[in-house]
C-alpha cells in the first residue's frame, strides 16, 4: 500500500531543517570493533586491513561527529540558488583544486565507484574559450557565467562492470544463443548497447549524483568564497555542433576515446562570487564538512535483519533506533530541490514527475510489500541462473551461475523506511524534457535526499556510537527488476503504486537507523585489489581520473616524475580508522604532497 509522500508548495528551493535520529539509550549502543588479526587468525571482512598503499584521496575514515551549527552549515547547501554572476579574485591553490576534485570525481559515487567518469580542469584563460563555446551550444537550463577562476569538463562513458557482462549471457533462447550471445556481445562493445535500459541509465544517474557533489565541493574547498555554476543537460544535440567539437579539441578528446565511449557529459564553471552570494563558513568548518563528506560510505547492513550469521555480536540484534518521519520529508524536500535546480522546472512540476513509493516496514501493510518485492526479486534471480545458455556456463567454469546467485545480496532490502523512486517517461517528455536530462536530475535529487538522511546519522555522535544512521542508495532491485520486465514479463516495481503512468523504477533508498557502521570490508575491496578489487573499479587517484591544462598541455593531476598522489584530501581532521587501542592503519594517512607545489596557483594570477 503505497504512503502519501509529504511535499510543499513553493516554486523555489525550500530551505532544510535539522532533524536528528535520536540516540539509543546507553545499553543498546554498539559500534564497528574493528581489530587486527592476530599472529595465525585467519582474516575476515570484519578485521582491519594490515596496510594501505593508495592515492586514493579518501583512505579509511570514521564518521566526524557533527555539532548542530555544522550539521545546518551543511544543509543550507542543499537549496542554495545558483550564482548569479563570478568577481574577480585570487587564484586557487593546487591544494584546493585537489580537494575539490576530491570531494566531486574522485569519490562522488561512494560505493559504486565505477571508473566511467573523467575530467579536464581548464584554467581562466581556458574557460573563457568553453563559455562561449557553451552559449553557441544552448545551454537552456542556466546562464553561462563569464568570469570563472576554472572549468571542469567531466567525460563519461557507458556503463560496464562484471555484472553487465552477466546480462549478455541473459535472457536467450536456448539454440538461438549460440548466435544471438555474440550478436549482442558485439553490439555492447561497438554501438555500446546496453542489455536492459536500466544499465543505460545507470551513467546518466552517476552524472547526476557527481552535479550534485560538485555544488557542495565548490563551496567547500574555498571555505564559502566560490560557487559552481553546473550544466548537466546532455550534450548530445547543441544547437551548434561545431562548438561540442571545438571543446571536445580542447580537452583533447580523442577518435579513439569516442570509440570507446567517452563524450562530453558535464560542464561546470567555477568562480569567486561577490559578498552577498558567498556561504558564511568559517575555515576551520570547511575543513570538517569536507572531511566527513569523504567518510560517507553506503550503509546495506541493518543489525539483526540481513547481518550475515558469522558477524561479530554487534550486528546481530536489534536497536531500539527509528528514522523519524519529519527526517523524510526533509529528505524529500532536497530531492525536490535538487531536480527542480538541475531541470529548470518549478518545484510543482518537480514533485509531480518524481515517482516515490514509501515502504513502511514498521507497518503491516509496508511489511507485505516487502516481502512480495523481495519475493518477486528472488523469482527473477531463479529465473535468471535457469535459463542461462549451458554452454557459455559450463565454459566459465559456472562462473555465470554462482555470480548470479551471488548477486541476491545486491538487492537486499533492509532498513525503517524504504523508497522506490523513479520516472514516467512520458510525463517527462511532455514537459519539455529529454529522459536522459531527467535521470541525471534524478541521480542527483536521489543523492541530495540520502545526503539528508546521512547528516542526520552523523549529527552529535553518542559516544560509544559510530553514527546514527546511514543511507543505501542502491540500483541493484530495479536492474533486477528490469530483466524481469524485459525477458520474462514482469511489471516495473512502481507500477502498483502508480497505474497507468507507465512508470520506470530507478533507485531504491534504503534509510537506516543504527549506531554500527558496515564491515571495513566495503571500503577495502575500494582500496585493495587483493581483496575482491578484480569485481569493483578500485578507487581512483587524481593522476588517474583528473588532467590540468596548462598553456596548450595537458597533464596528470598530482603526478610528477615518477611520484604521484599519497595525500588523503582534508587529512587535518584526523579522523582516521583505528583499532580500539588507537592503533592506526599502516599507510592510512599517506604523505602530503610537496608544499612548494600544493601551495602555489596553477594557473597565477587568479581572475581579473
Amino acid at each position: 500500500m503505497r504512503k502519501p509522500v509529504h511535499v510543499e508548495e513553493s516554486p523555489v528551493s525550500k530551505p532544510l531543517e535539522l532533524v536528528t535520529i535520536p540516540a539509543p539509550p546507553p545499553e543498546s549502543r554498539v559500534r564497528r570493533d574493528a581489530r587486527f588479526a592476530t599472529s595465525g587468525e585467519k582474516r575476515t571482512r570484519y578485521h582491519l586491513p594490515e596496510s594501505l598503499e593508495s592515492s586514493s584521496p579518501v583512505g579509511y575514515r570514521t564518521r566526524v561527529s557533527l555539532s548542530r551549527e555544522e550539521a545546518s552549515t551543511l544543509l543550507s547547501l542543499l537549496s542554495l540558488p545558483r550564482p548569479s554572476r563570478f568577481v574577480p579574485g585570487p587564484a586557487p591553490t593546487e591544494r584546493e583544486l585537489f580537494e575539490e576534485c576530491s570531494l566531486g570525481v574522485l569519490s562522488a559515487r561512494q560505493s559504486t565507484n565505477f571508473r566511467g567518469q573523467r575530467e579536464v580542469l581548464l584554467g581562466p584563460k581556458d574557460s573563457e574559450q568553453a563559455a562561449a563555446l557553451l552559449r553557441r551550444m544552448g545551454r537552456k537550463e542556466a546562464p553561462v557565467l563569464d568570469g570563472a577562476a576554472f572549468t571542469h569538463v567531466v567525460l563519461a562513458r557507458p556503463y560496464r562492470t562484471p555484472f553487465t557482462f552477466l546480462l549478455t549471457f541473459v535472457g536467450h533462447k536456448p539454440l538461438a544463443s549460440l548466435l544471438t550471445v555474440p550478436l549482442r556481445a558485439w553490439a555492447k562493445r561497438f554501438r555500446h548497447a546496453d542489455d536492459i535500459p536500466t544499465i543505460g541509465y545507470l551513467k546518466e544517474l552517476h552524472l547526476g549524483v557527481l552535479a550534485d557533489a560538485m555544488e557542495r565541493a565548490a563551496v567547500i574547498a574555498s571555505a564559502g568564497t566560490r560557487r559552481a555554476q553546473v550544466f548537466l543537460e546532455p550534450f548530445e544535440q547543441p544547437s551548434d555542433a561545431a562548438a561540442l567539437r571545438e571543446l571536445e579539441a580542447l580537452v583533447g578528446l580523442t577518435s579513439a576515446e569516442r570509440a570507446a565511449g567517452w563524450r562530453i557529459s558535464l560542464v561546470a564553471q567555477v568562480g569567486h562570487v561577490s559578498e552577498e552570494e558567498r556561504v558564511p563558513m568559517e575555515r576551520p568548518t570547511a575543513r570538517r564538512l569536507g572531511a566527513a563528506l569523504l567518510a560517507l560510505r553506503s550503509e546495506r547492513i541493518q543489525p539483526g535483519v540481513n547481518a550475515e550469521p558469522s558477524a561479530p555480536p554487534a550486528y546481530q540484534a536489534r536497536q531500539p533506533l527509528d528514522v523519524p518521519e519529519e527526517l523524510t520529508v526533509q529528505a524529500g524536500r532536497a530531492a525536490y530541490n535538487a531536480f527542480a535546480r538541475f531541470t529548470g522546472v518549478s518545484r510543482e512540476r518537480a514533485k509531480e514527475l518524481l515517482l516515490l513509493e514509501r515502504i513502511d516496514v514498521l507497518t503491516p501493510h509496508g511489511k507485505e510489500r516487502l516481502r512480495a518485492v523481495r519475493e518477486e526479486l528472488e523469482q527473477v534471480t531463479d529465473k535468471l541462473i535457469a535459463r542461462l545458455p549451458l554452454w557459455a556456463d559450463l565454459a566459465l567454469g559456472r562462473a555465470l551461475s554462482r555470480n548470479s546467485a551471488r548477486g541476491r545480496k545486491a538487492f537486499a532490502l533492509a532498513g525503517q523506511r524504504i523508497y522506490v523512486g523513479g520516472l514516467s517517461r512520458r510525463e517527462v517528455e511532455q514537459s519539455g524534457l529529454s529522459f536522459a536530462h531527467a535521470v541525471r536530475a534524478f541521480g542527483a535529487a536521489a543523492a541530495r535526499g540520502a545526503l539528508v538522511a546521512e547528516v542526520a546519522g552523523t549529527t552529535e555522535i553518542p559516544e560509544g556510537c559510530d553514527l546514527r544512521g546511514g543511507v543505501c542508495l542502491m540500483a541493484g532491485p530495479v536492474n533486477q527488476n528490469d530483466i524481469g520486465k524485459q525477458f520474462f514479463g514482469s511489471k516495473d516495481l512502481l507500477e502498483q503504486a502508480f497505474a497507468g503512468r507507465a512508470p520506470t523504477s530507478l533507485l531504491v533508498w534504503t534509510f537506516k537507523a543504527k549506531t554500527v557502521a558496515d564491515p571495513i570490508g566495503n571500503e577495502q575491496q575500494l582500496l585493495d585489489a587483493a581483496r575482491k578489487g578484480a569485481l569493483v573499479d578500485l578507487r581512483p587517484g587524481p593522476h588517474e581520473v583528473v588532467a590540468v591544462r596548462q598553456g596548450t598541455a595537458l597533464g596528470p593531476m598530482r603526478q610528477s616524475g615518477g611520484r604521484v598522489n599519497a595525500e588523503r584530501a582534508f587529512g587535518d581532521v584526523g579522523n582516521f580508522v583505528t583499532d580500539p587501542e588507537g592503533r592506526e592503519i599502516p599507510g592510512n594517512r599517506g604523505t602530503v604532497w610537496p608544499v612548494e607545489q600544493a601551495d602555489a596557483p596553477l594557473w597565477p594570477g587568479g581572475t581579473q
